[in-house]
C-alpha cells in the first residue's frame, strides 16, 4: 500500500507527506533539538554580529580607536570565536544524537513492520531492496533531517538576518543583492527538479545493485558449482555502471547548478565592491559600513551556496523518506477477526477443509487449490501425496495461515481461520521442512528457537530425542558450536535432526513433515526416522511424503493432482483402486 504517489506530487505537497511522519520519530528528543536549536541560533547570531562589530570599529563608533585598541578588539573577537566554537559542538553534538537515534528508531519500526508482513509481501518484493530500504534510506533520511537540516537551518539565518542588516546599511546595495538572489533562487528550482529527478533513480539503481549482490552471496555454492562468478561479477559491474552512468550525469548537474550560483553570488561581491567604493567616494557611504556590508555579502554569498546543497539532500530524504513509509503504512493481507477468540487444542477437529480455492498473489492463474474438501482429526496421521506442483505445499501454507483462502471456509483447532489470532495457531504448530531453516548462531540456540527461554537440560532432552546429542558433544564447543550461515557446517541430516530437536521442544498440537526425509541418505534417513517416531505417536500430524514407507503407517492418504484431491483413504483401500495412488506407489511415490 503506497501512500506516496511520488509521481503525482509536487514537492511541497511529498514534504508535507513525509516530514509529519518524521516528527514522531524527533519528539521524544525533544530536548536535545531544544539545546541544538538554541546553540544554533546563538552560533548564527554571533556570525552576525562580527560585521556589525567590525564596521562599527572602522567607523570609530564604539569608543574603540584601531591604533590604540587593536589588541582589545582582537581579544574580543577571539572571545566572541571560543564561544561560537563551544555553541557550534554543543549544536554539532545534539543533532548528531538526535540523527543516530532516529536512525535507530526508523531502523526498529522498519523492521519490525517487514517481520509482520505476510508472506505474499515477501513473494512480490526482493531482499536486497528491503535491506536497501532498511540500511541506506534510513542512513539518509538520518543525516538529511538532521545534522543537515541544521546546518541548512543555521544557513537560512544567516540569510535572511544578513540581509536584513545589510538593508539597514545601505537599501540600494542590498536591493542589487537581493536581484541577484533571485536569480540563484531561479537557478536552484530549475537544477533542482532535475537533481531530484537523478537522486531518485540513483537510489533504485544502487537498491537494484544490492539486490544482485545479496542474490549472488546467498546462493554462492550454486553460482560456483555452476562456474558463474564471471557472469555474476559481471552483472553486478554492469548495474555499477548504470549507477555510476547516473551518479555522472547528477554530477554534472550538481556542478553546473554550484558553479552558476557561486558564479551569480561572486560576481555580485565584485559589483556590490565597485557600487559600494563609488558611494564611499560620494561621501554617502562610510568605509566602515562598506567593510561590514562586504562580510555580510560573503556570509550570505556563501551560506546560500550551502543551502543550495542543502536542497539536493532535502529531494534525497524525501525519496528515502517515501521508500520507509510506503513499508510502514503496507498491513498484513491475511485476514484476522478484531476480537479474535482463543484457540481451543481439545477439539475433535484440527483441520478443516471446506471446499477451498486458492491462488498465490503473484501468480493468479492456474489455481494451485482447486475445491479442496478434507478433515484431519485429534491424533490422527495424515499423508498428503502427488507429483510435483500439485498443491501439497501449498495446503500447508494455508495451515500455517501464510496465505488466506481465496473462497471455501478453513477451520483450525474447530474455528473458522480468521477468527483466531494467526500467533496462537503457529504457536501450537511445528513444521519440519525439506530444507530446514538453520540460524547462523550456536546449535543451542537453534534448538531453542522452538521454545524460547528454554533450559540448557530441555535442549539437550530434546536433542537426545532427535538423535542429534552424540553429534553435538563431539564437537569441541558442544552446544554452543557456531554452526554458520545458514548451518553451512552441518550436514542435511545433521540440519534435520537440529529441526527436529527444535519441533520436539516446541511439543506442538499439530506437527507438518513437509517431505522431511526426501533428500537424506539411508543412514540419515533411519537417524531421521528414529526421532521422528518418538516426536509423532498420539500426536495429530500431516505429512507430505514421495516415500512409500512413510505413507504406509498413514492414518489417511490424500492424493493430490492439479490442485485437486483426486483420491483419498487409507493405503491398503487406495493400493486396491485403480488410480493415481496405485501409480505413485509403484514408482516409490516418486513425483
Amino acid at each position: 500500500m503506497n501512500h506516496f504517489p511520488s509521481c503525482k506530487l509536487s514537492t511541497g505537497q511529498r514534504a508535507k507527506a513525509v516530514f509529519p511522519r518524521v516528527l514522531e520519530f524527533l519528539l521524544p528528543h525533544k530536548l536535545l533539538l531544544s539545546l541544538g536549536t538554541l546553540t544554533l541560533f546563538i552560533g548564527a547570531g554571533i556570525n552576525l554580529f562580527f560585521p556589525f562589530f567590525v564596521g562599527k570599529v572602522l567607523n570609530s563608533e564604539l569608543g574603540f580607536e584601531l591604533k590604540r585598541d587593536l589588541n582589545l578588539i582582537v581579544g574580543i573577537l577571539l572571545t566572541l570565536f571560543f564561544v561560537q566554537s563551544l555553541v557550534f559542538f554543543a549544536r554539532h553534538y545534539s543533532f548528531s544524537i538526535v540523527g543516530y537515534r532516529l536512525v535507530t528508531a526508523v531502523r526498529t519500526r522498519l523492521y519490525q513492520a517487514l517481520v509482520d508482513q505476510d508472506v505474499s509481501f515477501f513473494d512480490r518484493s526482493r531482499i536486497g531492496d528491503l535491506l536497501s530500504r532498511l540500511s541506506l534510506d534510513a542512513e539518509l533520511l538520518q543525516r538529511s533531517l538532521t545534522t543537515n537540516v541544521s546546518v541548512a537551518l543555521r544557513y537560512l539565518l544567516q540569510v535572511v538576518g544578513g540581509v536584513m542588516l545589510m538593508a539597514f546599511i545601505s537599501a540600494k546595495l542590498t536591493g542589487l543583492l537581493v536581484v541577484v538572489i533571485l536569480l540563484a533562487g531561479l537557478a536552484s528550482v530549475y537544477w533542482g527538479k532535475k537533481l531530484r529527478r537523478y537522486s531518485k533513480r540513483m537510489q533504485e539503481e544502487l537498491a537494484e545493485s544490492q539486490v544482485a549482490a545479496q542474490e549472488c552471496l546467498g546462493a554462492i555454492r550454486m553460482v560456483k558449482i555452476f562456474a558463474g562468478t564471471e557472469h555474476e561479477a559481471s552483472r553486478y559491474s554492469k548495474l555499477l555502471g548504470l549507477v555510476l552512468c547516473t551518479s555522472q550525469k547528477r554530477t554534472l548537474i550538481a556542478a553546473l547548478f554550484s558553479s552558476s550560483v557561486v558564479f551569480l553570488l561572486h560576481s555580485s561581491i565584485a559589483i556590490l565592491l565597485w557600487f559600494g567604493a563609488s558611494l564611499v567616494i560620494s561621501s554617502a557611504l562610510s568605509i566602515g559600513d562598506l567593510a561590514s556590508f562586504l562580510i555580510y555579502a560573503t556570509i550570505v554569498a556563501v551560506s546560500f551556496s550551502f543551502l543550495a546543497s542543502a536542497w539536493d539532500d532535502f529531494m534525497q530524504a524525501i525519496g528515502a523518506g517515501e521508500r520507509i513509509f510506503e513499508i510502514l503504512d503496507s498491513k498484513p493481507e491475511v485476514k484476522i477477526h478484531e476480537k479474535h477468540m482463543p484457540v481451543n487444542l481439545k477439539v475433535q477437529c484440527v483441520v478443516r477443509f471446506d471446499s477451498v480455492c486458492f491462488s498465490y498473489p503473484t501468480r493468479p492463474e492456474p489455481q494451485a487449490l482447486s475445491n479442496i474438501s478434507f478433515e484431519i482429526s485429534r491424533g490422527e496421521r495424515v499423508a498428503i501425496v502427488g507429483p510435483s506442483g500439485a498443491g501439497k505445499s501449498t495446503i500447508v501454507s494455508l495451515i500455517c495461515r501464510y496465505y488466506d483462502p481465496c473462497s471455501g471456509r478453513l477451520e483450525i483447532f474447530g474455528k473458522q481461520a480468521s477468527e483466531i489470532s494467526y500467533d496462537e495457531v503457529r504457536a501450537s504448530i511445528s513444521l519440519v521442512p525439506q530444507d530446514p531453516q538453520i540460524f547462523s548462531v550456536s546449535i543451542a540456540e537453534n534448538i531453542a528457537y522452538g521454545r524460547l527461554g528454554s533450559s540448557a537440560e530441555e535442549i539437550r532432552s530434546c536433542a537426545r530425542s532427535a538423535n542429534i546429542a552424540e553429534f553435538i558433544e563431539s564437537l569441541p564447543q558442544g552446544y554452543d558450536t557456531l554452526v554458520g550461515d545458514r548451518g553451512v557446517r552441518l550436514s542435511g541430516g545433521q540440519k534435520q535432526r537440529v529441526a527436529i530437536a527444535r519441533a520436539i521442544l516446541k511439543d506442538p498440537a499439530l506437527l507438518i513433515l513437509d517431505e522431511a526425509t526426501s533428500a537424506l541418505d539411508s543412514e540419515n534417513e533411519r537417524l531421521v526416522r528414529e526421532a521422528l517416531g518418538r516426536l509423532m505417536p498420539e500426536r495429530t500430524s500431516l505429512i507430505i511424503a514421495h516415500r512409500l514407507s512413510t505413507v504406509k503407517n498413514a492414518d489417511k492418504v490424500l492424493v493430490l493432482r492439479g490442485g485437486g484431491i483426486v483420491q483419498q483413504g487409507s493405503h491398503d483401500d487406495l493400493m486396491k483402486t485403480d488410480g493415481l495412488y496405485r501409480a505413485l506407489a509403484s514408482q516409490q511415490l516418486l513425483s
